[in-house]
């Protein structure tokens, strides 16, 4: 699975490196990182990132949640990934689903261009890891994280491990942040829907085709390959991000 990294003023922090890939190989560290909101960040713990390569930070809340800012040698992009489509949004908020995986399939098809900003953005940063984040680093990081590993292949079972890991630290986020991060919401949301956690990031992500999508978005040409290679770290590969191993 990903691997947990000590950061101080972060809980759900881990580096996208050291995943297993259906070809049997590891991906890249330092390429990719996913967090939560970066509020609680020391002055250590932005070295901690320095020191690991990130010199670009995407951040996914909405305008109104935005906070914080990055060091003057970071760039900081703020790409709204939720969007301002009541229509789209006011069911899955009725019902509890847009804090869950149920709501992805349908944002993906539906909202094709607001995550298509953030693919754009991660594909024209410059040199460097880049680290992206919301507000608990599980849900709209969730979704980002599950295209980037899908688009190399990186295993069912791993990227399940890789969600599941935003579960078993939420009790250290809820400790450092000081607020609640849902954990019983999120799982009775899900079993009125029948899942759980494993089942419905599973479901999700199996069913997700990253080349289809590509087109559905208009992601093409440097964009897509820029992608596909994790910014140039692996060989493109033409059957990874269909396979559902």
């Amino acid at each position: 699975m990903s691997t947990a990294l000590a950061v101080d003023g972060l809980a759900n922090a881990r580096d996208l490196g050291g995943m297993q890939r259906v070809d049997g190989s590891l991906t890249p560290a330092a390429v990719f990182v996913r967090a939560e909101m970066l509020d609680r960040m020391s002055d250590s713990g932005w070295t901690t990132l320095r020191d690991l390569g990130v010199r670009t930070v995407i951040d996914l809340r909405r305008p109104d949640e935005a906070t914080g800012a990055a060091p003057e040698d970071m760039t900081l992009l703020r790409i709204d990934l939720d969007g301002d489509e009541r229509e789209f949004w006011k069911p899955l908020e009725a019902d509890g689903r847009w804090g869950t995986p149920l709501y992805y399939t349908a944002h993906l098809h539906e909202l094709p261009h607001r995550l298509a900003q953030v693919i754009r953005a991660i594909a024209s940063a410059p040199d460097g890891a880049i680290l992206f984040h919301c507000g608990a680093g599980w849900d709209r990081t969730g979704l980002v994280a599950a295209v980037l590993l899908k688009a190399i292949g990186v295993t069912e079972d791993a990227a399940v491990a890789d969600y599941l890991a935003s579960f078993a630290n939420a009790d250290a986020m809820t400790a450092l942040h000081q607020r609640s991060f849902d954990v019983d919401e999120r799982h009775r949301v899900l079993e009125a829907f029948g899942h759980t956690p494993d089942s419905a990031f599973r479901e999700m992500y199996r069913q997700l085709d990253v080349h289809e999508w590509f087109r559905h978005a208009g992601i093409d040409g440097d964009d897509a390959r820029t992608i596909l290679t994790w910014r140039g770290h692996v060989t493109a590969s033409a059957d990874a991000a269909r396979s559902d191993k």
